[in-house]
């Protein structure tokens, strides 16, 4: 397996432990390579580009001995390749690290061992991703069992261009296979970290590295949100005649089982919850998960919905170790929010939401999107006035992604700000959209200002509008802000 992850971003990925278990439990030979702690030469990491622009605490990585390898990632892979010697070679795609995945397959193309792709991006632009000679064949949607299929079936010495799931180029065309139904994320092994090593464990939370472990709590998302894959990953199967919901939750006894045997299996010091909707709880799911993890007592992380914040669970969670949370806002403007982003909560909802969280003692970190299709900079500054009403521990604010598989995208390609094909690639330094009214450097600006703006006096808000240039006086300005916001706010 090949995972072309950004420069010492996220903890180990829970599907790569999936499938890990699955291959292992069916009696194949596994192994990884993983470009996580390999620099980055084309651009900053992510919790760099956000230390850097205030949006998350300063780490220092070397306090728990995380280094970055010497050697090149493209000359440590084919070594792997020529030891390991694999029959078949399974690759996770993201539009952010595309380009990554395409040179480390360049350096090992004369091996030519097929390669199965999957992942969102596979997922939303499977004719883009077959286009390059290296990829054989795509896997749609959800990839346990028809990875296992093709498996099985190249020791059987059988055809494997049938398999569910997968598209195949053959002859000069697609085959496109039917997809089949969505996995019972209940029944799924507990994942296999084995492959990592040590240090991909380490995580910054709140300026200090822990070891953390992920765990999945649901699949799927219930909402709608434009910008966002989730829903229409669940149109997709819907569309195939799978019409019960694709967004699934764990139950509470199963991830109790998987708690208690990862934070054992890897000494755990914290716990990554990675569903970007963790409270979409009934009220006795919500009860049974805070009985469960009192027994864990570990710091841990999780986001979800301004809908779902309430006192009691805020104060539940505070109370069983909730270390940090994340609320997605993204735009600040009603009318914009609702009728562009298809988020139907209100501001005042948010703002409610934050002071819940602020009295429980909870800190909480905003998430934003700046460069919306069609958005002003009157619309930005509408979101940084409603920051500005929050309280929270950081605020984040990234450049919107016209991401395949989103009705965003096709408004984009619609309004001609880009290409179907377009890949957004990675979004730590450039911003994809170029639109009349608000460019791609302005959007860069905004984007490295924008938690000087939600916070500081706005006595100061002529000097930050000069620090969204990247030039020699805007980044002798953007220096010397930085270090008044460290000071009055990362204390």
């Amino acid at each position: 397996m090949i995972y072309p992850n950004g420069k010492l971003m996220n903890p180990p990925p829970i599907a790569m432990g999936i499938f890990t278990s699955l291959l292992k439990t069916n009696g194949f030979e596994v192994d990884l390579f993983d470009s996580t702690l390999y620099p980055d030469p084309e651009s900053i990491g992510s919790d760099e580009a956000k230390e850097e622009n205030l949006q998350a605490r300063p780490a220092d990585y070397g306090s728990r001995g995380i280094k970055l390898k010497e050697s090149r990632m493209e000359v440590d892979l084919i070594e792997k390749v020529k030891e390991f010697s694999p029959d078949i070679i399974a690759l996770s795609l993201l539009e952010s690290t595309y380009s990554k995945a395409l040179s480390l397959l360049l350096a090992i193309k004369d091996f030519k061992i097929p390669v199965i792709a999957g992942g969102v991006f596979a997922t939303f632009a499977p004719e883009v991703v077959l286009a390059n000679e290296s990829i054989n064949m795509v896997c749609i949607g959800e990839g346990e069992e028809a990875l296992i299929e093709v498996c099985q079936r190249m020791v059987a010495g059988a055809d494997y261009s049938d398999v569910d799931n997968l598209w195949f180029k053959s002859d000069g065309r697609i085959i496109r296979n039917k997809l089949r139904k969505p996995v019972d994320i209940n029944e799924l092994l507990i994942p296999d970290y084995s492959l990592f090593e040590p240090e991909r464990f380490l995580r910054p939370m709140g300026g200090k590295i822990y070891r953390a472990i992920p765990i999945e709590t649901n699949r799927g998302c219930p909402y709608s949100c434009t910008f966002c894959n989730s829903p229409a990953i669940a149109e997709l199967y819907k569309n195939n005649g799978h019409y019960k919901p694709f967004f699934r939750k764990k139950d509470i006894r199963v991830i109790g089982k998987e708690l208690r045997y990862l934070v054992k299996r890897w000494d755990a010091e914290y716990v990554y919850f990675s569903s970007d909707t963790f409270l979409t709880l009934t009220d006795t799911e919500f009860d049974s998960f805070i009985a469960v993890y009192k027994e864990i007592g570990l710091p841990f992380w999780m986001q979800s919905r301004v809908e779902a914040i309430t006192e009691y669970r805020i104060r539940k969670l505070k109370e069983v170790g909730c270390h940090r949370m994340s609320i997605g806002l993204e735009h600040g403007n009603d009318d914009f929010r609702r009728r562009v982003l298809k988020k139907k909560f209100v501001n005042k909802q948010m703002i409610k939401a934050s002071k819940i969280i602020a009295k429980v003692g909870i800190p909480l970190t905003v998430n934003n999107i700046i460069g919306f299709p069609d958005e002003t900079r009157e619309l930005v500054f509408d979101t940084v006035e409603l920051n500005r009403k929050l309280t929270f521990d950081t605020v984040n604010a990234v450049a919107f992604a016209p991401f395949h598989g989103t009705p965003l995208q096709k408004l984009c390609v619609a309004r001609g700000y880009i290409s179907e094909d377009f890949n957004p690639g990675s979004l730590n330094v450039d911003a994809p959209l170029d639109m009349p009214q608000l460019s791609q450097e302005q959007i860069k600006g905004l984007r490295r200002t924008f938690a000087l703006y939600t916070r500081l006096p706005k006595k100061y808000w002529p000097q930050i509008e000069k620090a969204e240039k990247f030039d020699e006086e805007g980044n002798r300005i953007f220096a010397d802000l930085q270090k008044v916001y460290r000071d009055k706010y990362f204390v």
